[in-house]
């Protein structure tokens, strides 16, 4: 089953599916959809229309943001999901609504995390080549092949194989290397058409 995220929705129903804690002091989180930062700043708008003729796209906007990201939370979904994406592949359309910059220069990637309930960690691997972002709506098509050497470890501890198998997160990060934090980002970055668990050989 091919996963496929479009933002043609209202920007009202946009906001019902970002993710947030549950109440009543529990660490756990509801929702569809996660940005950082400041948390859930991302937003859905239909101005200048999205890509491939669509209506609406994702706007990541980044105001001095200490990280700069966006992502699918199916495991935060309900009911929870998690992804078993070795060896499939995924694809996405990025734009720079506005110019990106960031101190220092750092590169936007696909990334993947999951989460284990044993020890309540999470564990994130991000493809190394970057993405591309352009001024017009840039399509990118990345193979999530099980190898560790195309691949960069930026959080916990466990194999590329354990996280690939068991993908709950997936989105875009910027990184400096393998940091993630301390990016100064600014400007807004158009997120559209994201697809995954796409078969290699359909």
């Amino acid at each position: 089953m091919i996963v496929h995220h479009g933002f043609d929705m209202s920007p009202r129903e946009f906001e019902s599916k970002k993710a947030w804690p549950i109440g009543g002091g529990s660490k756990d989180w509801k929702g569809e959809y996660a940005s950082q930062s400041p948390l859930n700043a991302m937003y859905v708008t239909h101005e200048g229309g999205g890509a491939e003729g669509t209506l609406g796209y994702l706007a990541l906007p980044g105001s001095h943001a200490e990280q700069f990201y966006a992502e699918a939370t199916p495991y935060w979904n309900r009911p929870r999901q998690t992804f078993d994406l070795r060896n499939t592949r995924a694809s996405l359309y990025l734009k720079a609504i506005t110019p990106i910059e960031t101190n220092p220069v750092c590169h936007p990637h696909l990334f993947i995390d999951d989460y284990c309930k044993e020890n309540n960690t999470y564990c994130g691997w991000f493809v190394t080549e970057p993405l591309r972002v352009g001024t017009q709506w840039t399509f990118n098509q990345i193979d999530l092949l099980n190898d560790e050497k195309i691949w960069t470890r930026y959080s916990q501890d466990r194999s590329l194989d354990a996280v690939l198998s068991n993908v709950g997160f997936i989105g875009v990060m910027y990184f400096r290397e393998s940091n993630h934090r301390y990016l100064n980002a600014r400007g807004i970055l158009g997120i559209d058409e994201l697809k995954y668990n796409i078969p290699l050989n359909p």
